[in-house]
């Protein structure tokens, strides 16, 4: 019976959130990598080379990880309802205004403005689970979340290649299209959330009082009962479990975005026109979706965590590899992006079950938003880093094999880090916290 309740509580929960957050990352990551797609035909209009396209696309990164941190604080004081709403505003016009850049410099700034206005959703959302999720049904909320950011590659690529179509049309080139069409979604949506979030269980007024007090207990007691509690934020986030993780998601976050913000570039070079790269980029985002959907499930049924992280993990590593190897055949090399995009899709929604599985609920806010922050001084290494390497051997070979070699470190750092001995093997996670009705 308490099963049943408990059942019934969590599916309401899902099906109140889940939508609204998902379809929100999914906007969230369009807006932010659209670019890639844009650069088709924006880079030749704006002179841009590699190495400047790298720069401006990593400009997002510079503001992303200054202020995530502060984000997620300001998150924790004035409630998600009002700033999960304001950064969708705050994005979307950013994103929109990307479509009025005429160089190098202001491509740089308004990448940088981008960045600040995006910099408290994705921790935010991730802090606002732990409010909301017992830690055994997070993985799987985390997937379907994370799920949707990859749908975006499947939404994205066809919709920048017919938009890139509109050139011309009003006066406006096809890549500026790009900008001004997925930016306004964002705004639309914040007014939505404006009206139907609100901060923690005990003030869902479409939860019954019964449902309210179970789940917020619940919650409480598994915050109580984790390691980190009590802890401080600093103190929790430089313990040597933390670091490790920190520098793991780093290097995983590097291959995220050396793949992002290149792949359309890397398709252009084996022969085909701007639609078809983005049609061609649904099947390894389509890839990407389904893994994480299937992993972030398993994990939630074996209980298992840190095996679920490091086998995609490594598995994306050679993928990367094996895509660098086979430039010259553009079946193998669409081939290995999909086992590529697989793994390190599918790494992403459990990884988060890690950190947390220390953090206290003091320390949650902030030591998310910390690793999140951190890992993505990527964001701006990666596509410089490639961008650099790409002029400087002539092609994305060299590139594309030192990312495979960066997410494969990144394996290797999360076998050692010791956080097995906060997430035991064979258990599901949050079930020893005791039912409460």
């Amino acid at each position: 019976m308490a099963r049943t309740f408990e059942d019934n509580v969590m599916r309401k929960v899902a099906w109140h959130l889940i939508p609204f957050l998902s379809i929100g990352y999914m906007i969230n990551a369009l807006d932010r990598f659209n670019v890639s797609m844009a650069a088709l035909t924006m880079n030749k209009a704006l002179g841009l080379s590699a190495t400047a396209y790298g720069l401006g696309a990593g400009a997002f990164f510079w503001s992303y990880v200054l202020f995530q941190f502060p984000a997620n604080l300001l998150l924790a004081r004035i409630g998600a309802r009002v700033w999960i709403s304001l950064i969708m505003v705050m994005w979307g016009i950013c994103s929109a205004g990307t479509a009025f850049v005429t160089g190098e410099t202001s491509f740089v700034i308004v990448r940088f403005l981008l960045g600040i206005a995006e910099a408290g959703f994705f921790p935010g959302v991730a802090y606002f689970m732990t409010c909301w999720f017992p830690a055994q049904y997070r993985g799987r909320m985390m997937g379907i979340f994370y799920a949707f950011g990859a749908a975006s590659g499947i939404i994205g690529g066809p919709l920048g290649g017919n938009l890139l179509k509109l050139d011309g049309m009003f006066g406006i080139a096809g890549w500026q299209w790009i900008f001004l069409v997925e930016g306004l979604p964002a705004v639309l949506l914040a007014v939505y959330g404006f009206a139907t979030l609100c901060n923690r269980p005990a003030q869902a007024s479409w939860l019954t009082p019964e449902e309210r007090t179970w789940l917020q207990g619940r919650l409480d007691a598994e915050a109580a009962a984790k390691p980190g509690q009590g802890q401080g934020v600093l103190r929790s986030i430089f313990n040597p479990q933390m670091v490790t993780l920190t520098i793991a998601y780093m290097l995983i976050a590097y291959g995220v975005y050396a793949m992002a913000f290149f792949l359309p570039l890397i398709v252009k070079t084996l022969g085909l026109s701007d639609l078809s790269i983005g049609y061609v980029l649904v099947l390894p985002n389509l890839c990407g979706t389904i893994g994480m959907i299937l992993v972030s499930r398993s994990s939630d049924r074996s209980g298992e965590r840190v095996w679920h992280v490091v086998l995609p993990t490594a598995l994306a590593g050679f993928g990367a590899m094996a895509a660098g190897l086979a430039l010259s055949n553009i079946y193998l090399t669409i081939g290995a992006f999909c086992i590529a995009t697989f793994g390190i899709a599918s790494c992403l929604p459990v990884f988060w079950n890690l950190p947390t599985a220390y953090l206290g609920a003091g320390a949650a806010a902030g030591g998310i938003a910390f690793v999140n922050s951190v890992g993505n001084i990527s964001g701006y290494v990666a596509p410089q880093v490639t961008g650099l390497l790409r002029d400087a051997s002539g092609g994305y070979k060299v590139p594309m094999v030192v990312t495979g070699g960066v997410v494969l470190l990144a394996a290797a750092l999360i076998l050692v880090s010791g956080i097995q001995r906060y997430v035991a093997r064979g258990r599901v996670v949050g079930q020893e916290a005791p039912l409460l009705h």
